[in-house]
């Protein structure tokens, strides 16, 4: 005789109520989602005088014309409600020897800008020094999914350098090998 486990018999009861003929738990979508490797960013924007970022690969072009893209942020980082009030952000694109900023950005700490190093846009948001790319972004649209918001933003203002970026895959940092 088999019998479920606790975990088995939560997912058929969340099945049934929900109307789904399968969950997906947690720990298999991030498994599933650590395949796939991803530019590693710095989101950062700037309100009343001070700056907010952090470590991002939930980044995403939407369409060329007008230039937007989106990004998806956790409701708990702090970052969150100065974007969400600021209405603008950038997308600091990491080149690929900026793992330490990487790391920092990603840290929980007050004042992730106190180290420096960056400069402010024309749209007047924080652009990380030796970066591959900048973008100033204008947000255009907000949906609230789950724990995140992802934001939809016009592209205001670009700059890029001819710099590979660092790329996030499997819970490891790299670069990218030429194909």
């Amino acid at each position: 005789m088999q019998f479920a486990t606790v975990k088995d018999v939560l997912h058929s009861f969340v099945a049934r109520l929900v109307g789904k003929a399968s969950i997906v738990d947690a720990d298999t979508f991030k498994s599933a989602m650590r395949r796939l490797a991803g530019c590693v960013t710095v989101i950062a924007t700037e309100e009343d005088g001070k700056c907010y970022g952090f470590t991002a690969t939930a980044v995403c072009s939407v369409c060329v014309c007008p230039p937007t893209v989106l990004i998806a942020v956790n409701k708990s980082v702090r970052t969150h409600q100065h974007i969400d009030r600021r209405g603008a952000f950038s997308i600091n694109i990491l080149a690929d020897n900026q793992k330490g900023i990487a790391e920092h950005f990603a840290a929980k700490i007050d004042d992730k800008f106190k180290i420096g190093g960056y400069t402010f846009g024309a749209a007047g948001m924080p652009l990380i020094d030796g970066a591959a790319a900048h973008l100033e972004c204008s947000i255009q649209r907000r949906i609230s999914i789950g724990t995140h918001t992802v934001f939809v933003a016009h592209v205001t203002n670009i700059d890029t350098k001819a710099m590979a970026p660092l790329i996030y895959h499997d819970t490891k940092y790299g670069l990218v090998a030429h194909i």
